[in-house]
């Protein structure tokens, strides 16, 4: 079946979202979220510098009032940031590594920007296309007090909770942003209330990994990136832990069953099986070789695209155990 125009953009929007998401988790595990310690400028500049000597201290120096202000909102001493605090931190490759990272922000934007203009003129999907813009600028908005709250963790957990939520709103219009009067994809043999099991399950494992996510970022903040591996060690204790790596079987056992039921057919049934399977054997590696900065990476962002399958299997399921065209 031809896809509309904004099925089309819908799906090219989770494709550079997952993509962002990927980049996000790279941030993350090198530490640099704080390689561009302004916004929109990065130290000062539209390109980012890349030796220490090339920031311009004087309009470093005008932003450390700004710098001040939002570091006592976040209940930071705003004492410790001056000018000479803030170049020793200063690394070239974490500068950068943060500066692509917003890049890669700006075709987000502009795909959903077409999205709207294209749900405007199609008349479909119209509050939703809105809705998946105004989302991006949120986002947008919130990356800008992670940075201002210095990767406050909770502030990094709402962003990465809206990207998850620009998720499933791309993913609902992808597979409801048909032609009127044009049956949309089921999938059959599976019911909503069934795949409503996975979908609650992959959920409660997000909320859980970001838990554990917040403890890697402290440790990483406490100890410094060289020692990830030890990190294990001092997290494999807590009962968040615990249940998290528990918990994954459940996941795991959800899809098979449904796997099971479609008779192991169909691309997005086959595409869940295989990112379960996919972060059993990452999340496996995780626990027993340390925190590894690339399978962490993997990890984030292919939880992006379960979420994003899941949710899309969810609403292709049948109210009944009858179904349309196979998926």
């Amino acid at each position: 079946m031809r896809k509309t125009g904004v099925q089309r953009w819908a799906l090219i929007s989770i494709v550079l979202l997952i993509v962002l998401i990927f980049a996000g988790a790279i941030v993350r595990v090198t530490g640099s979220g704080l390689g561009c310690p302004d916004w929109p400028t990065c130290w000062g500049q539209m390109i980012p510098p890349t030796a220490v000597e090339q920031v311009d201290r004087e309009k470093l120096a005008a932003d450390i009032p700004r710098f001040k202000k939002a570091a006592e909102r976040f209940g930071r001493d705003p004492n410790e940031i001056t000018v000479d605090s803030l170049l020793e931190k200063f690394d070239g490759t974490q500068t950068w590594i943060e500066f692509i990272n917003r890049l890669l922000a700006l075709p987000v934007l502009l795909a959903n920007f077409i999205l709207m203009v294209v749900c405007w003129r199609t008349r479909i999907l119209k509050k939703q296309g809105i809705a998946a813009f105004s989302l991006v600028i949120v986002s947008a908005l919130t990356g800008i007090v992670v940075v201002a709250s210095g990767l406050h963790a909770g502030v990094v957990t709402i962003h990465m909770a809206l990207a998850f939520l620009q998720l499933f709103l791309l993913t609902y219009m992808l597979w409801a942003g048909g032609r009127k009067g044009v049956l949309r994809t089921r999938i059959p043999q599976t019911t909503r209330y069934q795949v409503m099991i996975l979908l609650a399950c992959v959920m409660i494992e997000w909320a859980l990994g970001s838990q554990i996510r917040e403890m890697t970022d402290r440790l990483q903040m406490q100890k410094g990136i060289d020692s990830r591996p030890t990190w294990i060690h001092e997290i494999s204790g807590s009962t968040l832990y615990l249940i998290h790596r528990s918990f994954s079987w459940a996941i795991l056992i959800a899809a098979l069953w449904l796997a099971y039921k479609v008779h192991w057919r169909g691309f997005v049934p086959r595409l869940v099986l295989a990112v379960v399977g996919a972060l059993m054997i990452m999340g496996l590696i995780l626990s027993t070789s340390g925190i590894h900065a690339v399978i962490q990476v993997l990890h984030v962002g292919l939880a992006g695209v379960l979420v994003s399958a899941v949710f899309y299997w969810w609403l292709a399921a049948a109210p009944s155990n009858k179904g349309g065209p196979r998926a």
